[in-house]
């Protein structure tokens, strides 16, 4: 294990030429953006570097003799070995065993799992049985277009394996065996990796972290979580900044990421900053957490999408398609055809369907006192129906200009007892408070999340200053072990 300051210093000492170094920077510093890690555990570019760093050298370390024999050996074919003549060798590999191969499938649209492994020129009969084999390890309801399949045989076309990944970190596996075929589940490698994403507000804060590298769904969670104390249209300026910390894993067989827990979040205004820390108590229950304690979960969302501008408040107003006054039973966003648009809170839905000059529309009820609706979407969410459960910042639909509207926008409402109440001026309780030994234990999980934060914003400083300094040495004070982390 090396410490930070070890590699950073040999990263800075290396004699390479000036070409090479400054790609080494410029690998070091992708490394920080989510695509470029991923590119770069992708195509061995880290060993690469890590090569580089650990021999002190340009060179590239010498090769395993045995490696080097069985790499030679794989290329050259049948080699004469000692004792034995260049027949005798030619021979033994006549009389071998011809070594399976593998072959990769992809399922088709409306393709079952036994068309694909007809489609491989798989008998009837075995197809069959691995199928049955496999509905006892995984759910092929759930296989979709795409899915990859990969399958071992025979030169003379005997099935030696199958399999079939199903989930990120697992995958279904059956085995040829002297009694026919056997399928178990198998783990699949992975290592646990934390991302900081940082960045400043330009326009709105969804389409800005995007910029930055955050992935959707932590964006999604990212707006959920700020929704609850958040105006975007009067609070959000351009300068604003944001900070995301976030957990993932990395499948280096595969060379795909999976996006984990939101660890903590923090958004910097002109007037105030707002941060939610993850925090599990003693009993197993998880929340997000202010810096003194209090739940940043309320009961409804104050808006259920990242957006900008409210193009029409609740009250009284002059219709734009009527053309004549009348009661604005709601708050009106302007949302691009296909924005997403959230849950406000846990609920079932009561309604989602036409429903008049609303276009397409969902009420969800949350409780006996409140319930949301949102109009004009352009479509719905994925098994959004009447009698669904949602949860909240689940998204439900997207925005749209169905029904009667002059252009796309989100129209939304919450009803109190029945009644339509302003949105945006709705005073909600406030959720839990830490008190005793979980403020506590919240207190030391704040601060190792703010130490882990400090201390990844130092290797990033060092990293930027080794690019900026053309290889001049850099101090690297109190900086820990790097281990299974994106840093």
């Amino acid at each position: 294990m090396f410490r930070l300051r070890e590699i950073f210093d040999r990263l800075t000492t290396l004699r390479l030429p000036d070409g090479i170094r400054a790609r080494l920077v410029r690998f070091a510093r992708a490394s920080e953006s989510p695509l470029g890690f991923g590119v770069i555990a992708a195509s061995g570019m880290m060993l690469l570097v890590v090569g580089h760093l650990l021999t002190g050298n340009g060179a590239p370390p010498a090769p395993n003799v045995d490696e080097a024999v069985v790499t030679d050996n794989m290329t050259r074919g049948p080699q004469h070995q000692p004792g034995t003549t260049q027949a005798e060798a030619e021979d033994i590999a006549e009389t071998a065993p011809a070594m399976p191969v593998e072959k990769r499938y992809s399922l088709k649209r409306n393709e079952t799992l036994i068309g694909l492994l007809l489609r491989a020129e798989l008998s009837s009969a075995t197809a069959h049985s691995i199928v049955a084999e496999l509905r006892g390890v995984t759910n092929l309801r759930r296989l979709q277009r795409g899915q990859d399949v990969r399958i071992k045989i025979t030169p003379d076309g005997e099935v030696t394996a199958l399999r079939m990944r199903d989930s990120f970190d697992a995958e279904a596996v059956v085995t040829a065996t002297e009694n026919g075929f056997k399928a178990t589940r198998e783990p699949i490698s992975t290592i646990s990796l934390t991302r900081l994403v940082e960045g400043e507000i330009t326009d709105s804060l969804y389409l800005s972290a995007q910029r930055e590298g955050l992935p959707t769904a932590v964006i999604v969670e990212l707006i959920r979580l700020m929704s609850f104390d958040v105006d975007f249209e009067r609070e959000i300026r351009t300068g604003d900044k944001f900070q995301v910390y976030f957990e993932r894993k990395y499948a280096p067989d595969f060379g795909d990421m999976q996006e984990g827990q939101l660890l903590q979040a923090r958004l910097t205004m002109q007037k105030r900053e707002l941060e939610a820390n993850y925090f599990v108590d003693a009993n197993g229950e998880s929340d997000y957490f202010d810096g003194k304690g209090h739940s940043t979960r309320k009961a409804l969302m104050k808006t259920p999408l990242d957006v900008t501008v409210v193009t029409s408040s609740y009250g009284r107003r002059k219709h734009p398609v009527l053309g004549y006054t009348r009661m604005h039973k709601g708050v009106d966003f302007r949302a691009r055809t296909g924005t997403p648009i959230m849950a406000a809170g846990d609920g079932v839905v009561e309604r989602a369907s036409r429903y008049g000059s609303y276009g397409n529309y969902i009420r969800i009820r949350h409780n006996g006192t409140y319930k949301t609706a949102y109009a004009h979407l352009s479509k719905y969410g994925k098994g959004i129906k009447a009698g669904a459960r949602v949860r909240q910042g689940q998204i439900i639909g997207y925005a749209g200009a169905t029904g009667r509207v002059s252009a796309a926008h989100l129209h939304y409402e919450v009803l109190m007892n029945g009644n339509q109440t302003n949105p945006l001026t709705l005073d909600l309780p406030t959720g839990r408070e830490l008190k005793g030994q979980d403020l506590e234990a919240y207190a030391a999980s704040r601060t190792r999340l703010l130490a882990d934060i400090a201390q990844i914003q130092t290797q990033r400083s060092l990293i930027l200053t080794a690019g900026s300094a053309g290889g001049g040495q850099a101090s690297a004070e109190n900086v820990t072990d790097v281990q299974g982390t994106d840093r």
